[in-house]
């Protein structure tokens, strides 16, 4: 049986990849594939295969290359899977949107990381799968009570989340003094240089570079994170990674954060400066979050729901 996932990543190499959908989705099915006896291929081309996998949606993967591999798997009665990871169907952005639709009429088993987006598709789809974001391979750390005078607060993110960054910071946190470390992307260090800030804010920008180990060694020097957030559909994975970090976390929330809300503060005033002042009192909100994580996120589970959806075309 082979498997071929549409993506120019290597697949034997998903775990150091920047993209969170290759290190927290593909990784987790290619696992769950090998498990059932299945080759796995993969590139832009279209081989002959038993199943047909296109992750998130990047830009090498248009609405032509769709297309073709889904004549090419009707011709051929290849299933066809495609990993929904946002709510494209009601986008303005045409080209996904009809990407989706096509796949829907295709018969397309369709898997999605939160239960709010499948219920988002009730009724469109015939067969899909929610199936959680797994856990980046980091060590679970302790919250730590720090002595920094001045608060060092991380923010770790992609481009495509800045906008909430710069929104909080002109709004929620402008008069607050204090080091942002940011661990992201260039093109995110880009947009904030080009930004004219309606209210300049008051804290120190410092920047590093993307990575996984960099990310876990800044996060030690900081006091808590925050993640304010633009993506209705993201999944939980940025808070999940954090609470792992052993941070207290200032959030604001979305559906996959929900059932995370009793562990974090919100943006509002009186939280804020509640974590300003006394960061050291939410340490026991990260430990109980961590072990809820643990339970729920753990990889043999998620293997096993990646074998079931796989398995559901058998």
């Amino acid at each position: 049986m082979i498997l071929h996932i549409l993506t120019l990543a290597n697949i034997e190499k998903l775990n150091h990849s920047n993209l969170a959908s290759d290190r927290l989705r593909l990784e987790f099915i290619c696992k769950a594939a090998k498990e059932l006896g299945y080759t796995l291929t993969s590139g832009l081309n279209i081989p002959k295969a038993d199943i047909y996998f296109i992750p998130a949606l990047t830009k090498e993967i248009n609405k032509n290359l769709v297309s073709k591999i889904i004549e090419i798997s009707k011709r051929n009665n290849i299933h066809l899977f495609t990993d929904y990871v946002d709510d494209w169907l009601s986008s303005s952005n045409s080209e996904l949107k009809l990407i989706y639709e096509s796949l829907i009429k295709a018969d397309a088993v369709f898997t999605v990381p939160i239960k709010a987006l499948e219920n988002r598709l009730e009724g469109k789809i015939k067969k899909i799968f929610t199936i959680p974001d797994g856990l980046d391979k980091i060590q679970i750390s302790q919250p730590t009570i720090l002595n920094n005078g001045l608060k060092n607060i991380l923010w770790h993110g992609h481009a495509s989340n800045i906008s909430s960054l710069i929104r909080v910071l002109t709004e929620d946190l402008v008069e607050y003094d204090f080091n942002l470390h940011l661990v992201t992307n260039y093109p995110s260090v880009e947009i904030l240089k080009k930004t004219k800030f309606k209210k300049i804010p008051k804290c120190t920008f410092i920047f590093h570079p993307w990575e996984l180990n960099k990310l876990q060694r800044i996060s030690k020097k900081c006091d808590f994170a925050i993640i304010p957030v633009n993506k209705r559909w993201a999944s939980e994975n940025r808070l999940i990674t954090t609470f792992i970090l052993g941070l207290p976390i200032i959030a604001e929330t979305i559906n996959s954060y929900k059932d995370f809300s009793n562990y974090y503060l919100d943006f509002k005033q009186d939280q804020i400066q509640e974590m300003f002042n006394n960061p050291e009192k939410f340490h026991n909100d990260v430990l109980v979050a961590q072990n809820k994580i643990l339970m729920n996120y753990n990889s043999v589970k998620l293997i096993s729901l990646w074998k079931a959806c796989l398995n559901s075309v058998k």
